[in-house]
């Protein structure tokens, strides 16, 4: 083929992290083997890596000094991504100046090139409005989409369009007539540091000649996939460990899906070596985080030409630059900070001790937002009685909100009424859980001198933030908390010091907390009543219509409950170990929030994807339909890495339902081998925590090989699953009632019992 241009350079940009350019530049050269590639490093000074491969970085003088005091100072001014444009919109202007090659830009860890790329230079791009030629275009851009974006709530959106910019940030082709865009590009980026990349490349389109590449297979991605043989994806985010989704921190129901697409799946293949590795924030010498107070200091420092040569260079100079920053530091951090300015209004004179203090002490305390105002209360004011009495509780939780703490506190309050215990409900309304239909909102008044509050320990800061009059009013705090973990962060350790006193709902939680903790720690179990269910059968429900006579495993979980933890994909692992396709049993996998936690539900469909016996289905049914649906289906399985109490066990064990379940956490309180199949488990280190678990902490992994030989046991032998059943039941109702739980409620606070 002709070439219409001089053969490009490639110049691969490599972020901070590791991830490696050789493989994307092994892929350029094997289809462009007449392309030159080079690579430049973008991230800290002292970690650029070695290079193999043949790979090389650019040479480019003072343009790709590592420690060129301008480069130094760019990295700790500009975010990532802005930082690794001005190196090359830097680097690309002086090659532009010594040769006349075009430049083809591209991202390591974010493109994969899997064909001819010719497109992000001239064939099939074209100017908008066919203006002019392609060869008087200054660069080619890939757009991200070609046209507009649904509005069907799936993502990314229309909205996300515009904050990203319909600009592919990581990959672009820059001809020899590209030096006045290079110059607008690298004003804008300093003088627009909140302005995406994406943007900033859509409005130099409106103020250059710029081509948009309208070939259909070169930036195939999260925004659009329309072609069954892309050559160049753009996937930031892609991550080759989680296959199953294109961008896993982004928790709604995906534009583009994996699960079904065999093209896809061979084609993120393909792609994965070049897209592995991570990028990491650039941390200054010393470990010092660059936030965003340091990086506006910097910034404008270096607008200031005169104050620029005063700011030393962190790298080479990194005792001057902590000198330089250390009195100006403080004083950016609150002006830029609003609960800051709330909390030290005059930090020069009336506030300067308290700010002082707050400050030695805030890296290891502003790790919660306990000073802040954000988010806003959620909630009305609390009244508080004139004399608060000693005879009841004030009983705090979810009280209106569907939810399992809103289950609790309800339990709780029917407990304590049974006993004859005077208790007002005081209903929290700070979470996303639903409101039940047939709760109205109680008073709100705080009544007693001792307080009960079913509000988890991450949570009180925030009631504590919420309803300052519970805690100002001197009354008796008492938190009733559940937690999944033997680990007990430091977050939540920060909440013991607004109780006197914890409770917990099963020994594992008990004993995690008395471990951290001086402070009384008890055991107090509130019984799990019969369940009530609604009046559908078993082929009222989709997944088991036509099942009749087919064994069938059920899971149950809530993906706001965190995938990892309950496990499904443990669960379906052990049963495509236990039974062939076809072989007659089947397992249904009933999920919720599917839509609000998708490469979550598409981790758990890729388990499935291939097994017609294995149905995934996602549905909120209301919670008589939901028990109903335990209670018919033929065993229940639970293959969870931790549980605080394993609520949803003890209601299977009450309708009859066999149980299989993890040898291990809050279930152990009512599950033995006399009446239920538990499953040994090895303890491992958290991944996929989701944020709220931490991956220095221990959970467990259930041996799926015993868990598959129980599922064949369970199948051919019914009257063992029988038996377990009847001991099950028996084991529930043997629990203490309502009344007896809410007498010994009230011996252990010490309140009267109304006669």
């Amino acid at each position: 083929m002709t070439q219409p241009y001089p053969m490009p350079l490639v110049v691969i940009v490599v972020p901070n992290g590791m991830l490696r350019p050789e493989p994307l530049a092994a892929a350029v050269q094997r289809f462009h083997p007449d392309w030159d590639v080079r690579a430049v490093w973008a991230g800290d000074p002292h970690l650029r890596p070695v290079l193999a491969g043949g790979v090389e970085w650019v040479d480019a003088g003072p343009a790709t000094d590592d420690l060129h005091p301008a480069w130094q100072r760019t990295l700790v001014s500009h975010d990532g991504l802005h930082a690794e444009w001005v190196r090359l919109l830097t680097v690309a202007a002086r090659l532009l100046e010594v040769s006349a090659r075009p430049v083809v830009a591209l991202w390591a860890g974010a493109v994969a090139v899997l064909g001819l790329i010719d497109a992000v230079l001239a064939a099939d791009a074209t100017v908008p409005g066919d203006a002019m030629a392609v060869s008087d275009a200054m660069a080619v851009i890939v757009r991200h989409v070609h046209g507009p974006i649904p509005d069907d709530g799936a993502a990314p959106t229309e909205a996300d369009l515009v904050r990203a910019g319909n600009s592919s940030p990581h990959v672009i082709g820059l001809s020899a007539s590209a030096a006045p865009l290079i110059e607008w590009l690298l004003t804008r980026i300093t003088e627009s540091p909140e302005c995406s990349i994406g943007t900033l490349l859509d409005r130099a389109s409106d103020a250059f000649p710029i081509a948009s590449c309208h070939d259909a297979a070169i930036g195939v991605g999260r925004w659009r996939w329309d072609t069954t043989g892309p050559r160049l994806v753009d996937l930031a985010e892609f991550d080759p460990d989680q296959p199953w989704v294109l961008d896993p921190n982004v928790g709604d129901r995906a534009r583009i899906d994996v699960v079904g697409h065999p093209d896809r799946i061979r084609t993120l293949a393909s792609a994965a070596g070049q897209l592995r590795g991570a990028r990491q924030s650039v941390v200054l010498p010393g470990g010092i985080t660059i936030d965003r107070a340091i990086r506006t200091l910097v910034a404008d420092a270096v607008a200031d030409a005169a104050a620029d040569a005063v700011v030393p260079p962190p790298w080479t100079a990194p005792g001057p630059f902590r000198d330089w920053l250390q009195p100006r530091y403080w004083s950016e951090l609150h002006r830029a900070r609003r609960d800051l300015a709330v909390a030290f209004a005059n930090p020069r004179s009336d506030d300067e001790a308290a700010f002082r203090t707050w400050s030695r002490r805030a890296f290891i305390d502003d790790e919660i937002p306990l000073l802040v105002g954000v988010p806003g209360r959620h909630t009305d004011h609390w009244s508080t009685a004139p004399e608060l009495s000693p005879d009841g509780i004030n009983l705090v939780g979810y009280h209106t909100r569907e939810s399992s703490l809103g289950d609790v506190v309800r339990r709780i309050q029917a407990a304590v009424d049974a006993a004859g215990v005077n208790a007002t409900p005081l209903a929290v309304q700070r979470t996303a859980s639903p409101e039940l239909s047939d709760r109205g909102t109680p008073e709100q008044r705080i009544e007693y001198a001792t307080t009960l509050a079913v509000v988890t320990a991450d949570q009180f800061a925030f009631l504590q933030m919420d309803h300052p009059e519970l805690f100002a009013s001197g009354a008796r705090t008492i938190g009733y908390w559940f937690w999944e973990l033997e680990h007990v962060p430091a977050p939540m350790r920060a909440a013991i010091d607004l109780v006197g006193e914890i409770w917990a709902g099963s020994t594992f939680v008990a004993d995690a907390f008395a471990a951290v903790t001086d402070r009384p720690v008890r055991c107090v179990p509130i019984p799990v009543p019969q369940p009530s269910i609604s009046i559908r059968d078993r082929a009222s429900f989709a997944p088991l219509l036509g099942l009749d006579g087919r064994f069938v495993f059920a899971v149950v979980f809530d993906h706001f409950s965190v995938t990892e933890r309950k496990n499904p994909v443990g669960a379906i692992e052990a049963f495509k170990l236990a039974f062939r396709p076809g072989e007659g049993p089947v397992l249904v996998v009933k999920s919720m929030n599917a839509e609000r936690r998708w490469p979550q539900h598409q981790r758990v469909l890729a388990a499935a994807d291939g097994r017609p016996d294995v149905i995934v289905w996602d549905e909120h049914l209301d919670r008589g339909d939901h028990m109903a649906f335990i209670g018919c289906v033929d065993a229940l399985v639970s293959l969870h890495r931790s549980e605080g109490l394993g609520l949803h066990l003890a209601e299977a064990m009450w309708l009859g339902t066999p149980v299989i379940a993890t040898r291990y956490s809050g279930n152990l309180d009512f599950m033995d081998d006399s009446c239920s199949v538990l499953i040994d488990a090895t303890m491992i280190g958290v991944e996929h925590g989701e944020g709220g678990y931490p991956p220095e902490a221990y959970w467990a992994d259930p041996d799926l090989h015993q868990a598959a030989a129980a599922m064949r046991r369970l199948v051919s032998e019914p009257e063992w699953a029988a038996e377990l059943a009847a001991a099950a039941l028996q084991r529930m109702q043997q629990q203490p009632t309502l009344a007896e739980t809410g007498s010994l409620i009230a011996e252990l606070l010490g309140v009267r019992v109304a006669s």
